[in-house]
């Protein structure tokens, strides 16, 4: 017979323990990574070298007055590791996103605008993450990482290109201005 999770022994498990009671609790319906212990609490589940930075960007973004959980406990083993964290209370974004109003949906906008800005505001010593500074992208690692024994040139155009990048939308915008100053100035007609 399975245990359940009891949110008072919290700090009495052993990490193992405490492993096998998140694997075996049941997952979020949004997301297999989120685990429901109890009314107040959820474990979240990472790669053992990505908890790091998730438990940095937390803490910073809690700095800057941007709310967020409290992380009551972590714990890593060679596989997988877990933050157990506050729950809150509420529906989540990507199922309440199909029936908020216009305004909702504006205001909403508005306050992950507010957020966004706030967050710029930090700077980091590294051009990767805050704790680490290692780079996660899918654009840069998944879709246009540098092949395996990549020699000079390739390194340096992979360099090029993406210090040239411009945004298709940027790019269509600069094509129209282009073709609109075209058709103004004939070198036919003089002025």
């Amino acid at each position: 017979m399975a245990l359940a999770f009891r949110e008072e022994l919290l700090e009495g498990y052993a990490d193992f323990e405490l492993a096998h009671l998140i694997v075996s609790s049941p997952s979020c319906a949004s997301t297999s990574r989120v685990f429901n212990l109890s009314s107040n609490l959820i474990a979240k589940q990472y790669e053992p070298s990505e908890v790091e930075d998730a438990l940095k960007a937390t803490e910073v973004a809690s700095q800057l007055g941007i709310c967020g959980p409290s992380v009551r406990k972590i714990i890593k083993n060679e596989e997988n590791a877990y933050t157990i964290m506050d729950r809150a209370e509420g529906t989540t974004l990507d199922v309440a996103w199909k029936e908020l109003g216009w305004f909702m949906t504006v205001m909403l906008g508005l306050q992950l605008r507010r957020f966004v800005k706030i967050l710029r505001t930090v700077t980091s010593p590294t051009a990767g993450s805050l704790a680490t500074g290692e780079c996660r992208s899918f654009w840069l690692e998944d879709r246009y990482g540098l092949p395996a024994n990549s020699g000079p040139a390739e390194i340096a155009y992979f360099f090029r290109f993406w210090a040239n990048f411009t945004s298709c939308g940027e790019r269509c915008r600069s094509q129209s201005n282009l073709k609109y100053r075209t058709h103004r100035i004939s070198p036919w007609r003089c002025h």
